[in-house]
């Protein structure tokens, strides 16, 4: 085709350059951050049920979807579970591990004896005392070195969610927290609302109200992976 030879070889060049594009997968990953909800319950695990019959795991269901549906034009969002099924706390954890998360919001509603409470409450793994090692402390101490990004998202969410009306206000407290265990993230479990109070029970069946919630978690979220 070419008679020079430094036609020749500049033609096979060219050549390979357009074999490589054709031929060599070009990537398309999504790069943007990875916000993993957990919907809390799911299946015959009901969660609290509120005076008037609202089962915990369809308000955890549907306030984790509307987070998605907020926050999924900036962030990569994923569901531990997108319908009313069962999950076991660690394959909860194992899930949120598979996607790689930047962070694990759990969501729950509260419950108790008292039905004029009315408060959100967030919980962070407790760190533990250094002291000789037990079975099992492989797999628990994954998350000890996301323990202190926790507390800050659990910060940085209860300023948002403080802006809410109509709480009595929102705690913030570390406990052993089960889903943590094992997560190579920063995990907050919320309760956002206690369902044994008849008020709240109302107010977190109303899309409004849930709109308004997810809004403030979003907010936090946002805050959080932008520092």
């Amino acid at each position: 085709m070419f008679k020079n030879g430094r036609w020749h070889q500049a033609g096979c060049r060219a050549l390979v350059l357009f074999m490589t594009l054709i031929f060599v997968p070009i990537a398309h990953g999504d790069s943007r951050r990875i916000v993993v909800l957990d919907p809390g319950h799911g299946g015959v695990d009901t969660g609290v049920v509120g005076s008037y019959g609202t089962y915990e795991k369809d308000v955890s269901l549907a306030l984790a979807l509307e987070v998605r549906r907020q926050l999924g034009s900036s962030f990569d969002v994923r569901l531990t579970r997108e319908s009313d099924r069962g999950l076991s706390v660690t394959r909860r954890t194992e899930l949120a591990n598979s996607f790689h998360g930047d962070l694990l919001i759990s969501l729950h509603g509260g419950g108790g004896p008292s039905r004029d409470i009315n408060r959100m409450t967030l919980f962070v793994q407790r760190e533990k005392k250094r002291g000789v090692s037990r079975e099992g402390d492989d797999w628990d101490g994954v998350h000890r070195a996301y323990i202190r990004e926790s507390q800050v998202l659990a910060s940085i969410l209860k300023r948002s969610l403080s802006l809410l009306d109509g709480y009595d206000g929102v705690n913030d407290t570390a406990v052993p927290l089960r889903l943590a265990k094992g997560a190579a993230m920063p995990v907050v479990l919320i309760e956002v609302g206690n369902l044994t109070n008849p008020r709240e029970e109302g107010r977190l069946e109303a899309p409004g109200h849930l709109e308004r919630v997810a809004s403030a978690l979003v907010e936090g979220v946002e805050i959080f992976l932008s520092r």
